[in-house]
């Protein structure tokens, strides 16, 4: 009786200790998200006097949407991150389906050169790609800025697409043929529907990508008015001196698109990611 009494006593501090744990750490985690919404409501010289703003100013936004041209660079993100996350979408899942379903020579041989592509940094492909994009005369363009992310990110998204179509029974497949289904008929009619949380979590972090990416935007796009989100934000940033207030509230906007589309997509985001963990 004692020793199921110490028991119990161990387990309820270890259950303590484990929550104390994660509390610290959801503070320690949100605390950048709050001062960034704090700050974006302050003055600029209450920035680093004072935590909590004296008096609630919203003219920061109004500053940044008409100051920054925000509309329009929004406008750049979504629309460079439209043709990329269609193209990838379209690609890894039929290329996803193929290597789950087909048997064909060579097939786990370039599922791994897929995967190669994963393993190459964004910095070792910069200049070559300026180049190439500069040869096609897609440099300082949108679509050839969306076409410049596609590559690691077509091979990341079959990879998951991959092992979300290896969960589906192969049965239904074969149901469908017997009913007279072509093999195309087997994907579209079948198989796709069922294969909406795989694509919902590929298109949320493809999504998040583009729509964060800065390095591959500063470079491939040189005229002011076709910068999209992430480097018109950075212009914020002087050499001297940073606009906190400014640069907080053009986040906060800048996040709101993301928020969207992950409420939308969200449950069938938590499907997509434990679609592979009971079958590889």
């Amino acid at each position: 009786m004692i020793a199921t009494d110490q028991y119990r006593v161990i387990q309820s501090i270890r259950q303590l200790a484990t929550y104390a744990f994660l509390i610290v750490l959801s503070i320690v985690m949100a605390f950048p998200m709050l001062w960034m919404v704090l700050t974006s409501v302050k003055q600029q010289r209450e920035v680093f006097t004072s935590f909590l703003p004296r008096q609630l100013d919203f003219s920061n936004f109004e500053r940044v949407w008409h100051a920054m041209d925000l509309p329009n660079h929004l406008g750049n993100s979504l629309y460079v991150a439209g043709i990329n996350v269609a193209i990838v979408l379209i690609t890894a899942t039929l290329a996803g389906y193929a290597f789950a379903r087909f048997q064909f020579p060579g097939r786990d041989w370039i599922f791994y050169i897929f995967l190669a592509a994963m393993m190459i940094p964004g910095q070792a492909i910069l200049i070559p790609m300026f180049q190439y994009l500069k040869s096609l005369d897609l440099l300082n363009t949108h679509v050839g800025l969306a076409l410049s992310m596609t590559g690691g990110a077509i091979s990341f998204a079959t990879f998951l697409m991959r092992a979300f179509f290896r969960t589906l029974p192969f049965e239904l497949g074969d149901a469908g043929k017997i009913d007279g289904c072509t093999e195309w008929g087997v994907f579209w009619y079948v198989y796709l529907p069922l294969a909406r949380p795989g694509i919902a979590t590929v298109l949320i972090f493809q999504f998040m990508g583009v729509w964060n990416e800065f390095m591959f935007s500063t470079t491939f796009l040189i005229s002011p008015k076709l910068k999209t989100i992430q480097p018109a934000l950075y212009q914020v940033i002087g050499r001297y001196s940073v606009d906190y207030t400014a640069l907080s509230a053009g986040l906060l906007l800048a996040i709101l698109p993301i928020l969207v589309v992950f409420l939308l997509l969200q449950k069938q985001f938590i499907k997509g990611l434990t679609a592979g963990a009971f079958k590889g």
